[in-house]
């Protein structure tokens, strides 16, 4: 075989492979929204009802000002949960919900179109940082899918975080797998990392595939500004559904 024909097949070849690589990222971008739409329904925001000593200004009769302690109670951002079985079950970080536990709180999911619904805590697993909440009632609900070959995961794989950072609602952020079984000695188990961007109020949220599919719930970031910064963390919904299997059973 001649120099000539050899550099002609390489060269069609290299052609054809960055074609198939341009096919598929056109054709990703061009069904992202109806991956994310399709999605959305599966991933709520968590709002705890607290109760708070506040001060209130108050005019006698006379026109006397005088201030007197009042309890308020308002809705608080938690952080997101992701819908996991048709009867409401909902995996999210146990810190997401640790100060509605610890102090009686009612708690309070909101869908993505706007709808709310009460939700009662089921279970939690500590270790794993993970806890099983569940919506009152009978209605049924649209589980996420799962990812069930996590192991195949790699690093380059292009993942989505759905959450709600900063309790401004459901967003969406874009990015890669950075690195896997990233562990630290501060926390238990390993992580998926990732640059796509999460923010406080991201905790418990869905960190989803280019099918849509679940990989991971968001668990944190590390940040010197509180922000993100290209450095947040997963946990494998391998090790996700472990937990939710003893919390539920």
């Amino acid at each position: 075989m001649n120099k000539k024909l050899i550099k002609s097949i390489s060269f069609w070849m290299t052609l054809g492979v960055l074609s198939g690589i341009l096919f598929l990222n056109s054709s990703f971008n061009k069904n992202l929204p109806d991956i994310l739409e399709s999605t959305s329904p599966s991933v709520v925001n968590i709002w705890s009802i607290k109760k708070w000593k506040a001060w209130q200004e108050k005019s006698s009769l006379l026109g006397m000002k005088r201030w007197r302690q009042v309890i308020k109670t308002g809705f608080v951002p938690n952080g997101s949960g992701v819908i996991v079985s048709k009867d409401g079950k909902i995996i999210t970080n146990f810190h997401v919900i640790n100060d509605a536990f610890k102090n009686n709180q009612r708690l309070i999911v909101e869908f993505s179109n706007g709808d709310t619904a009460e939700a009662l805590i089921v279970g939690f697993d500590l270790d794993a940082d993970v806890a099983v909440i569940k919506i009152i009632g009978d209605k049924l609900f649209s589980p996420i899918k799962i990812r069930k070959n996590i192991d195949n995961l790699r690093v380059g794989e292009t993942v989505i975080a759905v959450g709600n950072p900063q309790g401004l609602g459901q967003s969406f952020s874009i990015g890669i797998v950075s690195a896997i079984n990233r562990q630290f000695k501060n926390k238990n188990g390993s992580f998926i990392q990732t640059d796509a961007s999460i923010n406080p109020g991201n905790s418990g949220g869905a960190l989803i595939d280019e099918r849509g599919r679940l990989v991971g719930i968001t668990n944190f970031i590390e940040s010197t500004s509180g922000g993100s910064q290209g450095l947040n963390f997963a946990i494998p919904i391998d090790v996700v559904m472990e937990s939710f299997e003893l919390i539920s059973n």
